[in-house]
C-alpha cells in the first residue's frame, strides 16, 4: 500500500488519472469506486489476453517452426518438454505484474490484492519453467543410460522437490505476510513431521547416490528381485520409485531404496560378456552304470559316430573304468570341440549326489552368446546330442515326473 501511495504522488495527470476523473464526472457517486476498479481490471485483463495471444500465436509458433530445423538435441528436447511454452507464458504475467502498480496506484487495497495474485501466479509459473528445464536436462543426459545418470536423476528429482517446497514457502510467506525468521521457526518446530513426510525421498536420494557410486544398476539393465518375485528391465530410477518392465509387458513399481536394501540380481554383466551359463543335469539309471573293459572301449572307439572324439580319450592303466566315466570324458571332449561353447570359461562335467530316481550328471559350461534365442537353441542341441548318444555307452536316462 505504501508503494501505491508513493506512485499516486508521483503520477499526476496521467491517463489513469484522466480515466478516474472521467468516471467521477459521468457516473453516480455510489458506483464511482466500483466502476474505476472494474475498468482497470478490464484494462489489465485485455492487456494480458493480447500479450498471451501474441506469445501463443506469434512467438511460440515462430520458435516451433525454426527450432526443429536446427536438429539440435537440446532445442528439440526443450520443445518436447514445453520449456519454450513455460517461458513465453511468463511474459504476459511479468508485464502485467509490472503494470499493476502503475494502473492501480489510486486504489491501494485493490493494488495489494492484484499484486498478491500476480505474485502467486508468477512464482508458480517460474517454478514450472525451472522444472521443465530440469526435465529436459535429465532426458538429454539419460540417453546414454550410464551409471552416472542414476545419481544425476535422483539429484534432479530432489532439486525439483526443493523448488516446489521453496515456491510453496514463498507463496505462504506472501499470503500471510511472514518474515524469513518466522518461516524458519515454523520449519524447526515441524522438523519431525517434515522428516516423516519426506522419508521416502531421503532414502531414495541415499540409494541413488549409492547406486551411482558403486555402479550397480542403471536404466535398461535386466534384473530380478526375489523379494517381489520380479524379473524385467529397469525403465526408470527416480527419487522415490523404480519402474520395471516385466516379461509380460506389465510395469511394476518398487521403492528405490529396495535396490540397495534387498537382493537384486543384475544380468547386464552377462549380456556385456556375450556369454550365458548352462547348468542342467540329466538323471541316469544307476543300474545301467557298469565297468567297461578294453574290448568295449575299442568297440566304442571304432564306432563311426564316436571315432573323431575318441582320438583324445585314453584309458589310464590299472584303473577299472566305467561306462559313465568314459561317457563323462566324451561329453567333456564334445563340449570342447563345440564352436558355440565358450572355451574361455569353465567346462565342468560332474556327478551329483544320488537321488531316489538315479544319479544326476550335471553339465556346467557357457555359450558364446548371451542372446536368449540362440542360447536356448545351443542348450537344446547339446542336451539332445548327449541324451541320444548316451545309449551307445549302455546308459539309460530316467524321466522324472515332478509330484
Amino acid at each position: 500500500m505504501n508503494e501505491a501511495t508513493t506512485l499516486r504522488q508521483k503520477n499526476q495527470n496521467t491517463i489513469i488519472d484522466q480515466l478516474d476523473r472521467y468516471i467521477s464526472n459521468h457516473f453516480p457517486d455510489e458506483v464511482v469506486l466500483i466502476t474505476q476498479i472494474a475498468s482497470k481490471v478490464l484494462i489489465i485483463l485485455v492487456i494480458f489476453l493480447i500479450l498471451d495471444f501474441l506469445q501463443r500465436k506469434v512467438l511460440l509458433k515462430i520458435v516451433l517452426k525454426i527450432v526443429p530445423n536446427t536438429k539440435n538435441i537440446w532445442m528439440n528436447t526443450f520443445i518436447e518438454k514445453n520449456v519454450f511454452t513455460s517461458f513465453f507464458r511468463l511474459l504476459p504475467l511479468g508485464i502485467c505484474y509490472l503494470l499493476v502498480p502503475v494502473i492501480f496506484y489510486p486504489h491501494p487495497q485493490s493494488f495489494h490484492i492484484l499484486d498478491l495474485a500476480f505474485s502467486i501466479f508468477l512464482i508458480t509459473f517460474i517454478a514450472k519453467f525451472l522444472i521443465s528445464v530440469i526435465n529436459s536436462y535429465a532426458q538429454v543426459k539419460n540417453r546414454d543410460r550410464s551409471y552416472v545418470t542414476v545419481g544425476l536423476n535422483t539429484f534432479l528429482e530432489l532439486l525439483k522437490m526443493l523448488i516446489i517446497v521453496l515456491s510453496s514457502f514463498i507463496i505462504i510467506s506472501i499470503v500471510f505476510d511472514l518474515t524469513s525468521s518466522n518461516i524458519f521457526t515454523f520449519i524447526g518446530a515441524t522438523m519431525a513431521v517434515i522428516i516423516l513426510v519426506f522419508k521416502d525421498p531421503i532414502l531414495g536420494f541415499v540409494a541413488g547416490i549409492n547406486i551411482s557410486n558403486s555402479k550397480q544398476l542403471k536404466s535398461g539393465d535386466y534384473i530380478s528381485i526375489s523379494k517381489y518375485n520380479l524379473e524385467g528391465n529397469i525403465v526408470d530410477i527416480n527419487l522415490i520409485t523404480t519402474k520395471i518392465l516385466n516379461k509380460d509387458k506389465t510395469v511394476s513399481t518398487i521403492p528405490t531404496y529396495d535396490l540397495i536394501s534387498t537382493e537384486v540380481r543384475n544380468y547386464d554383466p552377462m549380456k556385456t560378456s556375450h556369454t550365458r551359463r548352462i547348468k542342467r543335469s540329466i538323471v541316469f539309471n544307476s543300474q545301467s552304470i557298469e565297468f567297461l573293459g578294453k574290448k568295449e572301449f575299442e568297440e566304442l572307439k571304432n564306432s563311426s559316430l564316436l571315432k573323431e572324439y575318441f582320438t583324445t580319450i585314453t584309458l589310464d592303466e590299472g584303473i577299472n573304468h566305467t561306462n559313465m566315466g568314459i561317457f563323462r570324458k566324451y561329453v567333456q571332449v564334445y563340449l570342447k570341440k563345440n564352436l558355440r561353447i565358450s572355451q574361455m570359461d569353465i567346462i565342468l562335467i560332474r556327478l551329483l549326489d544320488p537321488t531316489i530316481y538315479g544319479i544326476p550328471l550335471e553339465i556346467y559350461c557357457f555359450t558364446d552368446t548371451s542372446d536368449l534365442n540362440e542360447y536356448e537353441e545351443i542348450q537344446a542341441e547339446v542336451f539332445e546330442h548327449i541324451i541320444s548318444i548316451s545309449s551307445f555307452f549302455g546308459l539309460k536316462t530316467v524321466s522324472v515326473i515332478p509330484s
